[in-house]
Formats: C-alpha cells, structure tokens, sequence
C-alpha cells in the first residue's frame, strides 16, 4: 500500500516539526515520519541553548508555549585552560526544556494538520525518473514495510541524513569526513550545590578534557545542570570518557535526569542542499554553528527557508533541482556565508593548544564585544586591522599570525559564499573558488589540504 501526499518529511527534531506546521498551516497535506513514538517523542540529545533572535524570528509564525524556557539566558562566560581569565559575552536566549520543545513542536505540527506517522523509521528514498518522489519506512511496531509517496521529500533525519547520502552521485549527497564533525556526550544532573550566575552558560576551552573542542555547563536552574563536551571527530577520542575522567568529579551529583551523546556537523556549508524532489533541513543539512555546534536556530531557519521555496515549487508544478535551487541560495546569504567564517575561526581554534589559548584570553586578543559580535555577526575589516596592529606590538608571532590569517581568510571566504551561484551551471566554478581559499589558508595554519 503507497500513502500519498504533498510533502513527506522523514524526521520529526525541531527543522521537521517546524517545516511541517509551516507547510500546513500553508495549505500542504504533509506526512511526517518520526522513528521515536510515545514518550520517546520530542526526545533528543542536545545542549539546549538558543537565542532570543531565532526565538523572536520564529513568533512571526508560531508563539513559543512558555513551558518550553527552562531558564532565560543573559550570556555565556567564556573560561581559559587554567581558568583564570572569564570573559563574559553578552546574549539573551534561553534553555530550552528540550524535550517539551519537541513534543510541543509536533503537538503544533499535528493540530496544524500534519498526519504524524510515529515510530516510522526512513529507511531510504524512492527514485523514479531521476528524481526522489517518495520514502521506504518501516513501522517499527509491526515490522512492515510502507512506501510514501509525494512531489517533494524533505530529510530531516539529523546527522546521519539517511535521505541524502543514499543518492550517490547527487550534489546533495556531499558525505561527511571525520575532520567535519564532532563527537559529543553529555548529562543533564542534578547538583547537590547550585553553580554560580545560572544566568549564564559556561564554555570552558580545555584542549586536555575536550581536545579540539570544549566542555560546557548549561544550567536550566542553579542546580539542574546540563554538562558535556565535544571534541574534534578526526581524533577519534572518546568523549563519554573524557567527561567521566575529568568533568564529573567536579560536581556532587545527587542524580542523573538523562544521558545521552551523537556526532554533530561542524563545518563549511554542503555545497547543495537540494536534489529532484527532495531538500535537507537541520543537521541533515549540516545547518549547524561550526564553533558551538548549536542547531536548533539553523534548524528553525532552514524550516522557514525551504517552506517559502516549496511553496513556490507547487505553485509552478517544478520540484527539479533548478527550481529548489533558490533554497541553497536564500540558506547561504541568510546563515551560510557566516557559518563558512565560524567554520575557518574553527579550524585556526583546533590547531591551537592549552598555552595558546590561555595567552589570548589573558590578553583579550579579541575582548567580550567583538567575540559576540563574531558569533552573531560574522567578520569585519576592523577585526583584520586590530590583528595588523597587534602582530606588530605583542609577543607570540606564531600565534598572531594564525589569528591574523583566520580573521583575513574569514572574510574572504564569507564574500564568496555570499556570491553563491543563482544558477547551478556556475556552481563548479564557485565551488572551485572555494576550495583554492580554504587550501591557502590551511596552509598558513599548518593544515594539510581539504580532504
């Protein structure tokens, strides 16, 4: 038996709840297939954090229910190896209760009109003609296999992005390397004594604990903590032991709310995130803030995104890869040309060590402003004349000068992702422009070229 729809959504986190409320509420019938089922709904490992702007964004078209903020943010301290020097970044946002978040996302989804289809696992896409026009599931209860079927499939599966890597040969299939993602694991606990400032999310840089990464504490109260780390997945470390080593023991647990780790996608833009008859959203979409690793924001854009360019899709009756083209196009001058900045900022971070880091915030290389303003905003030529200035004035050349590099190649790179391609004949051309950029800067940094 083949269901049939508008649009078929494999993957219920917040970008496929979110794009399947949008396209109801936009007049779609739309199949979201979610693996999880029950309670296990809306459940997901995450750090919880996200910022007031995408919460704002969001509101234009569907209010938050309160129950959902488990704490309002007013930053996040950002703390050196030997944890003597705290910068303190200004940001509002909140932490998010991340499982109501979830099952109030598909609640929304379902009253929206969206047929839920829980404990349906993607297994992969149905091709026909060249083109993706549907998904194979399995219901887990019964064990059978169901097909559906829709002009357009959007993989929402997360990391794994079990839609779009089972098409070789497509632009949208570009695979993850070790080098681009990274391994995380983290607890929410129960502390016996509250932490300080709980307003305040804390980001420790420990090239010991969390090599290539960092450990974090996010506090949904003063003593309800959610505490993890990510290291680079190109190390092949294990984190749940990094964490059990050296960041448990620093707290008097009186017990554990959930557990929980995964793979996350922390690097440059995919090149495409569109095929015939299918797109990707979220991690799936490698939508992720290379530094932090945080994606509930990009989750929630990419939603936003792509539901403007489907709904043009139905409008012309063309659901090729040339007319879902806009969506890569809208994606890189909305939030990809920025995550390509944080992208090279992160490789400079990941070739730095415990002194490095250390020196940099003790001096405030860059101070609390410009941090912030790198995070949310990107890369500006005053930051590049700073570091001119500074290599000329301050010790350590080595490390100024990979600084320097980062900040000059930052910018670059983002100017060329905001002149991605309209047209995909051009997109080889751009792609190469990419690629020669990175591969220069990596050599600054002591990098080997792209793999």
């Amino acid at each position: 038996m083949v269901e049939k729809f508008d649009v078929i959504i494999a993957g219920a986190g917040t970008a496929g709840a979110y794009a399947s409320y949008l396209l109801s509420k936009a007049g779609f019938r739309v199949a979201l297939l979610e693996s999880k089922s029950g309670s296990e709904l809306g459940v997901k490992t995450c750090g919880d954090g996200l910022g007031l702007h995408h919460v704002e964004r969001m509101s234009r078209y569907l209010t938050p229910n309160p129950k959902v903020f488990q704490n309002e943010i007013r930053g996040v301290e950002l703390i050196s190896p030997d944890e003597r020097t705290t910068l303190v970044i200004k940001g509002e946002g909140y932490v998010l209760d991340r499982f109501e978040w979830g099952k109030w996302l598909i609640e929304e989804a379902v009253r929206a009109g969206v047929s839920l289809f829980e404990g349906h696992t993607a297994n992969g896409p149905v091709l026909e003609g060249g083109r993706v026009v549907g998904v194979l599931a399995t219901d887990r209860k019964s064990g059978a296999k169901r097909e559906f079927r829709a002009p357009l499939t959007i993989d929402a599966t997360g990391s794994p992005a079990v839609l779009r890597t089972k098409l070789p040969g497509w632009l949208i299939a570009e695979p993850l390397h070790p080098e681009d993602v990274s391994h995380a694991y983290r607890e929410i606990i129960y502390s016996a004594e509250p932490i300080e400032r709980p307003q305040y999310i804390k980001i420790y840089l420990d090239m010991s604990i969390a090599p290539g990464g960092y450990w974090w504490i996010f506090p949904r109260s003063d003593t309800m903590l959610n505490v993890g780390l990510g290291v680079w997945g190109v190390l092949k470390q294990n984190p749940r032991a990094n964490y059990e080593k050296f960041i448990l023991p620093r707290f008097k647990v009186r017990g554990k709310y959930h557990i929980g780790g995964g793979f996350i996608p922390t690097r440059r833009p995919l090149k495409s995130l569109v095929g015939n008859g299918i797109l990707a959203l979220g991690d799936a979409a490698a939508a992720v803030n290379p530094i932090h690793g945080g994606g509930v924001g990009q989750a929630l854009l990419t939603g936003e995104l792509s539901s403007r360019v489907i709904t043009t899709a139905f409008e012309m009756g063309d659901f090729s890869e040339d007319t879902l083209w806009r969506y890569n196009v809208l994606y890189m001058r909305e939030w990809g040309y920025r995550q390509a900045q944080l992208d090279v900022l992160r490789l400079m971070l990941q070739t730095l060590d415990n002194d490095d880091l250390n020196f940099g915030l003790s001096r405030k290389i860059l101070n609390e402003e410009e941090i912030y303003h790198l995070a949310a905003k990107g890369v500006n030529l005053s930051l590049v004349d700073k570091f001119r200035i500074a290599l000329q004035f301050m010790g350590r050349p080595s490390l100024f000068k990979k600084l320097s590099a980062a900040i000059q190649y930052a910018r670059e790179i983002g100017d060329i992702y905001l002149a991605y391609p309209e047209d995909k004949r051009e997109l080889d051309k751009w792609h190469w422009r990419v690629v020669e950029k990175y591969n220069e800067f990596r050599e600054k940094i002591g990098l080997g070229p792209l793999p």
